[in-house]
């Protein structure tokens, strides 16, 4: 497995602040055999230099820097010049736990995946634990949650290389632009899977587009209509995991994906019924009450 090139791919702007935290912790991976592709994305602060600094020190990493062209560019960019065989995402305020990419590599290779992610970690700015994340894991759950939610961090997925070059697949110019490409992904056929253990720590930060009060809006008004358009053209297959949901136990986070999943897709008040007999109570109550909350 050592053998395996991974390329590490992180958008750097303005980040000075958690860039060497965010550095480290992937030049500090038990998984040794990376290339570690930095877009400084026109930075005004110090994190060239705080690049630079550890680019000297470490041939591993390859930098890029130019103008501000945005996310989606410098995703794309990185993309294209990777020599990896799979492509590992990081943010630059974020920091991944060290053996993040040993597992996910040994994963993806033991169950043939073309994208795998992981539980992560809410950290405030500080530092300090906010919450965990457990994300669904089969591929029934996945494809569920799919339909109105993350199915991973967008800087803890690895994905294969040859699945986008093969597909042509790149990011597109939109604010969910993490959603857009799992869902193209999912239409493709890729084989989805997440590690059972926390892979990431994700920092909540009020900078962060995805917490910013004056772009939520648009963000979220992108997600929903590409969750939308998932469930619409993955219907037929997701009604099946359902069904096989219904008769499982599930972790609570699943149950709250299972009943807005049904929502989503109007399956009816037949199973409406079904998961209000078989769900959690309370889980049944607050996903119906997420939903609602998130749709309006």
């Amino acid at each position: 497995m050592g053998d395996v090139l991974i390329s590490v791919v992180m958008p750097v702007y303005n980040a000075q602040k958690y860039l060497d935290e965010a550095i480290q912790s992937i030049l500090n991976q038990t998984y040794k055999n990376f290339e570690f592709i930095i877009i400084n994305d026109g930075s005004s602060d110090e994190s060239l230099n705080i690049i630079q600094k550890y680019k000297k020190q470490d041939e591993r990493i390859v930098l890029i820097n130019r103008q501000n062209k945005g996310l989606v560019y410098s995703l794309n960019e990185g993309i294209k010049i990777s020599k990896g065989k799979f492509i590992a995402r990081m943010d630059a305020d974020d920091v991944s736990l060290n053996n993040r990419l040993e597992l996910q590599l040994k994963f993806m290779i033991e169950n043939d995946l073309d994208i795998c992610g992981g539980d992560f970690v809410y950290m405030d700015e500080n530092g300090g634990d906010i919450s965990i994340s457990i994300v669904a894991k089969t591929k029934d759950e996945i494809a569920i949650a799919m339909t109105n939610t993350i199915a991973f961090a967008h800087p803890s997925v690895v994905i294969k290389t040859e699945f986008l070059l093969k597909n042509n697949l790149l990011y597109q110019d939109k604010k969910a632009e993490d959603i857009d490409l799992w869902a193209r992904m999912y239409n493709f056929g890729a084989k989805f899977g997440n590690v059972n253990e926390i892979v990431l720590r994700y920092r909540v930060v009020s900078t962060s587009l995805s917490h910013s009060k004056d772009k939520l809006k648009t963000l979220k008004q992108d997600a929903i209509k590409t969750f939308n358009s998932f469930a619409l053209q993955n219907k037929n297959q997701i009604i099946k995991s359902i069904d096989k949901a219904l008769n499982q136990k599930l972790y609570n986070q699943r149950q709250f994906e299972l009943i807005k999943a049904i929502l989503t897709l109007r399956l009816g008040i037949k199973y409406i019924i079904m998961a209000f007999l078989r769900l959690n109570f309370m889980c049944f109550t607050k996903g119906i009450l997420s939903y609602i909350k998130f749709r309006l």
